[in-house]
């Protein structure tokens, strides 16, 4: 369920607005003047923006760039609307005591929905990636039998080690996103160290979607290895 008012009278928009603050999800495009006081003080001229008021009384004003809001407040946020000419919401917490003050000077539109909570699985972790290796084996190699994660040594956490089909003890590190010269000097500590504690052969592998050129380099006057881990590949895992 949606609800849509364009060019609104103030009435209309005090009328709208009231009935459905707290309720619904409502967005409120208009010509607005933003008075902020609390830690600090600011005023933000007459411009056009978007005003975003969430039932959980979390207020959010962008402008036309960039991200970050121009100003918002938090959930629990104590949303008044203010039936004066121009017509006024009011935003305000006690703790810290902060009010903003969005007079709306022009509406263009308003429009309110009942936006429902669904399921949110980030993908693509570190961890995430561990886990399809440890379920599919054969994408480092065939033969390759993973052993443990998070292999405690005095430089950190290795990913996961294992054991190649000739025995061979096999260090590997992921990375989530394209690795950097740090990554591969990571790794190779790691090696480094197995290979003086195990005193047996070593191979050390840095996963990652991509490598930089230089580190591609390192990676391989170090005689480390680089499996490509295709994200579209095994994002259903």
């Amino acid at each position: 369920m949606y609800s849509v008012l364009l060019n609104p009278s103030n009435t209309e928009i005090y009328s709208f607005l009231t009935e459905r603050i707290y309720r619904e999800l409502v967005v409120i495009f208009a010509t607005c003047k933003v008075n902020y006081k609390g830690r600090a003080e600011s005023v933000a001229s007459e411009s056009p923006r978007l005003i975003i008021l969430k039932p959980d009384g979390t207020v959010i004003i962008h402008e036309s760039v960039k991200r970050e809001p121009l100003n918002w407040q938090p959930p629990g946020t104590k949303i008044e609307i203010m039936n004066d000419y121009p017509l006024k919401i009011v935003a305000q917490r006690k703790r810290p005591k902060e009010v903003i003050e969005i007079d709306l000077k022009e509406v263009f539109y308003i429009t309110s929905a009942e936006v429902k909570d669904g399921d949110f699985v980030i993908k693509g972790r570190e961890i995430d990636i561990v886990n399809t290796i440890i379920q599919n084996p054969s994408m480092i190699e065939e033969g390759f039998i993973p052993l443990t994660r998070e292999y405690n040594t005095p430089y950190g956490k290795i990913d996961l080690v294992g054991l190649d089909k000739k025995g061979n003890f096999v260090i590997i590190e992921v990375k989530r996103s394209k690795a950097q010269l740090s990554a591969v000097s990571q790794l190779y500590r790691y090696y480094l160290h197995i290979r003086e504690t195990k005193e047996e052969k070593v191979r050390g592998i840095l996963v990652a979607p991509d490598l930089t050129t230089h580190a591609r380099e390192l990676l391989q006057k170090l005689g480390l290895e680089f499996i490509r881990y295709d994200i579209q590949k095994y994002s259903g895992y």
